[in-house]
Order: C-alpha cells, then sequence, then structure tokens
C-alpha cells in the first residue's frame, strides 16, 4: 500500500513539473510575441520616418510608396489581443498574426535594399538597423521556445500534462534568415 501511495505521489509531483516546465516555455514564447509586436511596429513607423526625414529626399518610388502603405494596412492583422489558448488553434490570430509580422518583415527588407542610404538620416537608419536586428533575435527566441514546448507537448507524459492543462502546441515562423 505505501508503495502505490509513494508511486502516485512520484507521478503527481513530476507531473506538476512537467506542467510548471510547460508553462514556463509558453510564458518564453508569449513574451518573445510581444518583443517581436513591438519591433514590427516600430520598424514600420521608422521606416516612415526616414523616409520622410529629409523634405527634398524622396527614397521610394510611387510604386514603392504603394508597397509601404500595403506593408501598413497589415499591421491591423497582427493584434491578437485575445487569450493564447483562444487564439492559438490552426487558423486563428495568432498564425494570422505570424503570416503578417513575416510578410512586413519581407517587405521592409525589400524596401530598405531598393533606398539609396547615403541620403538618409544615419542615426534614424542605425536605428531601424537595431530594430530589425532585434527583430531577429526574438523570432530566433520564439523559435526555439516554441520548438522547445512543442517537443514537450508532444511527448509522453507531457502529452497528458497539455491535456489536462490546455496547453497546445504553438505555430513557428517558417521564414529563414540568410
Amino acid at each position: 500500500m505505501q508503495a502505490l501511495l509513494l508511486s502516485l505521489t512520484l507521478a503527481t509531483i513530476l507531473a506538476y513539473l512537467w506542467y510548471a516546465s510547460l508553462l514556463k516555455k509558453r510564458t518564453s514564447a508569449i513574451e518573445a510575441l510581444k518583443v517581436i509586436d513591438s519591433r514590427i511596429d516600430m520598424r514600420l513607423t521608422l521606416f516612415t520616418e526616414l523616409c520622410q526625414a529629409k523634405p527634398s529626399y524622396h527614397p521610394l518610388t510611387d510604386d514603392q510608396q504603394a508597397q509601404l502603405q500595403q506593408l501598413k494596412q497589415l499591421q491591423p492583422q497582427h493584434d491578437w489581443g485575445q487569450p493564447i489558448e483562444a487564439s492559438n488553434v490552426t487558423g486563428g490570430s495568432l498564425s494570422v498574426s505570424i503570416a503578417a509580422w513575416q510578410q512586413i518583415d519581407q517587405g521592409l527588407e525589400a524596401l530598405l535594399a531598393m533606398v539609396n542610404k547615403d541620403k538618409l538620416s544615419e542615426d534614424k537608419l542605425a536605428e531601424y538597423l537595431q530594430l530589425e536586428l532585434d527583430f531577429v533575435h526574438a523570432e530566433d527566441f520564439y523559435r526555439k521556445a516554441v520548438d522547445e514546448l512543442n517537443s514537450g507537448v508532444k511527448i509522453f507524459p507531457g502529452a497528458a500534462v497539455a491535456k489536462l492543462a490546455r496547453i497546445a502546441p504553438m505555430p513557428i515562423f517558417d521564414q529563414v534568415h540568410d
């Protein structure tokens, strides 16, 4: 009888530790998403300011200006104010947000590559490049946290603990940076 009680106690302790581990990984991923969200917003705003800093120089053509406007229209699509459980479903707002962040990131990179950087404000350009680097680091951190979370959710006993705790795998960024 004592062996059974000891086994159940040990199983309960291990399940709790697994739950705490999953919760920590999910919290880390959510914090990375918040950083990604703020950095992409700041980059979009700063890129717009960067292109308007000198009234005598307009670095964007009409087509490029239209592309920038399209990126700005994607901005509301990445608001995932729902609780993570509600937004973290296939096709949920988190997946939509990640797709929007990727489109904005790729669009800004393409636009910046076409702009003559010599005529832009050096301070704002340096700040923009730092935000771009912060975005990449946050994206990498998110990817690692989600890989760990998804692995923990899929293997036994994590699958059972995650199901009881309603912790689901999270979507990953499929974007590759060279």
